[in-house]
């Protein structure tokens, strides 16, 4: 069987975009892929079929090559929202999941990089995903003032981060989660940082105390102290956990 090249498997990218917003039939967009790229009537078909699988969140039966994985995977995350490419991954696990259920041996590759792609999209998402906490940036202690993005955010000092880490570790003080026991290297030096007073609260530039003023957090105890406002105190969560345990 000849191997199907990236100047055969890209274009399905978007003769299945064009399937997805209605302006072909799927059996349209098949033949045009085929006359198009030389691809065989089949080929074409399961490579649509993936995509358009992906771009649902649903099973697809008939593998497609690594290569072509990733390039369809790094297209869905750079063109379109991060919802599509939780979906496109969740096709891609169910995809594995059946092709092993059928006997046909683990896909070590692709699952590893779909696991890859997972991380990331985790790792992005909890780092966006709260007002206060302190990305890798400035150069000084001072929480200076609000700049206009799509919501408020405070501009924070990558230094206050690395000083509360130094002081707690890279383990939340709520639940004692640590990412790098986990997950291994991957999860290395992965926490969120919380300010204990809600730094909107103070709206205005002032000195960080990265040991009095911050602390390490897990991104679900970190959504859960910010069920309330302001933000939860430390101390009531834990409470409300052991509470929960026994």
């Amino acid at each position: 069987m000849a191997r199907i090249t990236s100047e055969q498997y890209e274009p399905a990218f978007e003769f299945a975009l064009k399937v997805e917003s209605g302006q072909a039939s799927q059996s349209a967009a098949t033949a045009l892929l085929s006359s198009h790229t030389g691809l065989k009537s089949s080929s074409s078909a399961f490579y649509l079929n993936a995509l358009l699988a992906m771009f649902e969140g649903a099973v697809y039966k008939k593998t497609i090559s690594l290569a072509a994985t990733r390039y369809y995977l790094e297209r869905i995350k750079n063109e379109m929202q991060p919802e599509a490419l939780e979906r496109a991954l969740v096709a891609v696990k169910l995809h594995l999941d059946y092709y092993a259920v059928q006997g046909k041996g683990e896909q070590v590759s692709i699952r590893t990089l779909m696991d890859s792609y997972r991380a990331n999209l985790t790792l992005s998402v909890a780092k966006v995903a709260y007002s206060d906490e302190v990305p890798e940036r400035l150069t000084s202690f001072i929480e200076d003032g609000v700049k206009q993005v799509i919501i408020n955010a405070y501009e924070r000092d990558p230094k206050a981060r690395t000083a509360c880490i130094e002081k707690y570790s890279a383990t939340c003080q709520v639940c004692d989660f640590n990412f790098e026991t986990k997950y291994g290297e991957i999860g290395k030096g992965f926490i969120n940082v919380h300010h204990k007073v809600d730094i909107a609260i103070i709206g205005k530039s002032y000195q960080v105390d990265p040991v009095n003023d911050l602390i390490p957090v897990c991104p679900n105890c970190h959504a859960m102290l910010h069920t309330e406002k302001p933000a939860m105190d430390i101390e009531k969560l834990k409470q409300l956990i052991d509470s929960s345990n026994t």
